[in-house]
């Protein structure tokens, strides 16, 4: 399969590994699991892990279950890799994460030519895909282009009753949201599932309100408080947020956000 997921199969070490796209290989029992859309495969991308590339995801989840408290206020990317690889870890495990993304790769049959000098993959001989956004996988996941991995993930929850809450980390695009609508149907109904805003944070002051000057503060904020009474409302339409007794079991102060 031409740009297999990066970590389809793939071992982080310290007991962590990968299978299908779904780190299901943890030292502890699951209890949360993050699904977003694809981490890319090809060559330019130098993530180190989920949601390693220029995201407020690791940043956010520091200052919950690090410092409980707004303290870091940088994106993770290659040239700021704090928190660091260990130190997300640690966060995996205080808080019993795992992760999953929905898009495998493109499929066999698929012609998908990649071009590193200008940093794009032709694809179908057609269509040239260089963004890291959801809208290309939409795309080519509508005309049929892209293994999904929606099976795997479903019996991979199903498998793992501990599982208490499912977070998806994107909600639009239609082939996209039809993938989350499939496993919200099937998984078994001791898992709440919602989508929770997303970890780019792309959006706050133009589509909704930024409580805070930081714009990772203000995604924190989103995640614990979004349609909840709080002095900062704060209330996005077709999201959730994270569950407060998962977050004080492990030591985080919702009130601190």
């Amino acid at each position: 399969m031409p740009f297999i997921h990066k970590y389809q199969q793939y071992s982080f070490g310290q007991g962590f590994e990968t299978h299908n796209s779904i780190l299901d290989t943890t030292p502890y029992k699951p209890e949360v699991i993050f699904i977003g859309t694809y981490n890319h495969s090809w060559s330019w991308n130098k993530s180190d892990f989920y949601y390693g590339r220029g995201m407020y995801m690791w940043p956010s989840l520091a200052n919950l279950f690090l410092y409980n408290q707004n303290h870091l206020i940088k994106q993770r990317n290659f040239n700021n890799d704090i928190p660091s690889f260990n130190e997300i870890l640690e966060i995996c495990c205080k808080g019993k994460i795992v992760f999953a993304d929905i898009v495998k790769g493109i499929k066999e049959n698929i012609e998908a030519i990649e071009d590193i000098s200008n940093k794009s993959v032709l694809v179908n001989n057609e269509y040239s895909w260089s963004s890291y956004k959801d809208g290309p996988l939409d795309y080519m996941g509508g005309k049929g282009w892209l293994d999904d991995n929606v099976s795997a993930i479903i019996d991979f929850i199903n498998k793992h009753k501990t599982i208490k809450y499912i977070y998806f980390t994107f909600k639009s695009e239609k082939w996209l949201v039809n993938k989350i609508q499939e496993i919200a149907i099937k998984t078994s109904s001791n898992s709440t599932s919602c989508s929770i805003f997303t970890p780019t944070a792309n959006g706050f002051r133009k589509n909704l309100n930024s409580p805070y000057n930081e714009r990772l503060w203000s995604l924190t904020h989103c995640w614990v408080w979004n349609g909840l009474d709080n002095e900062n409302r704060i209330n996005k339409l077709g999201f959730g947020n994270v569950d407060h007794d998962w977050l004080i079991k492990n030591g985080v102060n919702p009130l601190n956000f």
